[in-house]
């Protein structure tokens, strides 16, 4: 298959620019808000339930194991992740909510969903976010996703309806609304990869940087709505090595008693000390025994790892 030219890098410089500023203003606006974003909370769910860690998780395994994808199967690999990139709904709502909080306005469980509350399509989430943008400094938030976003080269990934061309001009031929076949040239295909990962790069990366900004537990002031019209105090859960998971404050009183709200993303583990009063967690359990299979050959890695889980209680609930 032909070369293309690698402008990654500057893909990742150019919505840097655009979103670092914006990261930066919300937080001078409102911790607590930007803490709101972080956490990703969508309303009630079950344990487990983060789409943007599964994303990143799923991004970061395809990373690792890029070099074992070979000629056309690592191409697809590579449709793939840009399919689910352009489409993972947690890139959208964390702009959305940071232009809220710029505006003044509160953190929203779902930006981009329509009466039905059901998803919106790609295209329909970029207008939203320029009109949520509109009359702020920061109107540009929607170009690194218009830039990305291709709907004719998305649908054909989505459906199958593509196939990878190797002579000739080499690329992508995709089929368009009417049938007919359109080639995407290799330097047109792989530069749509490449904005979408640097899209999630650098939404990732400055997420990492402002929930690691914690190193350990602090009280902060709440939004005005979230205290009911007042701002209440909310004390930070901690991990040791990664940075804010959750929070607790006085929720409200029951016949004069306090009751707690909490808010948090912990492993299962972690929710004993969480519930016994703890808001500095140690180091992930999880990353240590990781850091040990990484030594382990593969056949043993499954005994070593339920070992593991009992040593380090990860499956303690």
């Amino acid at each position: 298959m032909a070369q293309a030219t690698n402008n990654y890098s500057q893909f990742v410089e150019e919505y840097m620019e655009v979103f670092e500023p914006l990261f930066k203003k919300a937080f001078d606006v409102s911790e607590f808000n930007v803490i709101m974003t972080i956490l990703a909370m969508r309303g009630m769910s079950d344990d487990g339930w983060d789409p943007f860690e599964n994303t990143q998780n799923v991004f970061e395994e395809i990373y690792k194991q890029q070099r074992k994808f070979r000629g056309s199967l690592g191409f697809n690999i590579n449709l793939w992740t840009y399919l689910h990139l352009i489409e993972s709904s947690e890139h959208y709502e964390i702009i959305a909510n940071l232009v809220n909080t710029v505006k003044g306005e509160d953190y929203i469980i779902a930006n981009h969903r329509n009466k039905k509350f059901a998803n919106l399509k790609v295209e329909q989430k970029i207008d939203r976010l320029k009109s949520i943008a509109r009359g702020t400094d920061f109107e540009n938030v929607y170009q690194p996703f218009e830039s990305a976003f291709d709907a004719r080269f998305r649908n054909a990934i989505a459906h199958g309806d593509y196939a990878i061309k190797s002579t000739g001009r080499s690329g992508v031929t995709i089929a368009d609304d009417a049938g007919y076949p359109t080639i995407y040239e290799l330097q047109r295909t792989n530069d749509l990869i490449n904005r979408a990962v640097a899209l999630h790069v650098v939404i990732r990366s400055l997420i990492k940087h402002y929930r690691s900004y914690y190193k350990s537990s602090t009280v902060i002031k709440s939004s005005a709505s979230f205290g009911h019209g007042t701002p209440i105090d909310v004390t930070l859960i901690v991990r040791k090595r990664y940075g804010v998971i959750g929070f607790r404050c006085i929720g409200g009183y029951d016949a004069g008693t306090p009751f707690e709200t909490l808010i948090a993303m912990p492993f299962g583990y972690e929710q004993k000390l969480i519930d016994a009063g703890f808001n500095n967690l140690p180091p992930s359990r999880i990353d240590k025994a990781n850091n040990v299979l990484k030594f382990i050959p593969r056949k043993l890695a499954p005994r070593v790892a339920k070992k593991l889980k009992s040593f380090y209680g990860i499956d303690s609930n």
